[in-house]
């Protein structure tokens, strides 16, 4: 990472009851999937709208995102987030303070883990082509996708993924927690050159920071 997902439990009741492995969803994504993946690098900006319905409170940001196999790098929100493949830096930069944890190689969570984004769906999912939509950047495939595992955080899954190109324009997640996170992705750059050291934040280059390291 993403449209504002509002939905009742009542329609995810109905629609998880009846989505099934569809053959024409899979087609696409599995199109999508095989086609990032012969990328080496994928950068892209982006659009997040975080929707909490417990607060009736919507929140809009931008930011950008480069991904190198299993590293990434993003920046929203004010944080600069850098992932070598096993070290998380998490830098603020207004306050010079940067977090260091180690991610749990299983997280497979998109919003958690940016570089699941573009093979997210190929886990244990029930999806489902529900048709088109036709928006200023073209026409869209709509996939919804629900968890198999209830004990997910998240209820149902949509993607809008572009006809003529195959590609993912947006990724919507519908939080049990009343949290909805809808990510748009735009100006899509591949296989540029990218150092392994923009994976790495380093900090001994920023004078007086603090340095809160959560590997202990």
């Amino acid at each position: 990472m993403k449209i504002i997902a509002v939905i009742s439990l009542i329609m995810l009741g109905i629609y998880t009851l009846k989505a099934q492995q569809d053959p024409e969803a899979k087609k696409i994504l599995d199109r999508v999937a095989e086609k990032t993946k012969n990328y080496s690098t994928i950068q892209a900006d982006f659009e997040l709208i975080i929707e909490n319905r417990r607060e009736n409170k919507i929140t809009k940001t931008t930011g950008l995102i480069k991904i190198k196999g299993d590293k990434y790098y993003m920046e929203s929100m004010g944080s600069k987030v850098y992932f070598d493949g096993s070290t998380l830096w998490t830098f603020q930069e207004d306050i010079n303070e940067v977090t260091i944890s180690a991610p749990d190689p299983d997280d497979d969570d998109f919003v958690e883990n940016p570089s699941e984004i573009f093979d997210f769906y190929n886990r244990d999912l029930k999806y489902q082509l529900t048709g088109e939509v036709k928006l200023e950047e073209g026409w869209m495939h709509t996939i919804d996708l629900f968890p198999k595992n209830l004990q997910q955080p998240y209820s149902r899954f949509k993607v809008l993924i572009k006809k003529d190109t195959d590609e993912l324009f947006l990724i919507t997640a519908v939080g049990k927690d009343g949290i909805d996170y809808s990510a748009s992705i735009t100006n899509t750059k591949y296989n540029e050159n990218l150092e392994d050291s923009i994976f790495k934040f380093y900090p001994e280059k920023y004078k007086g920071i603090e340095v809160i390291d959560l590997r202990f």
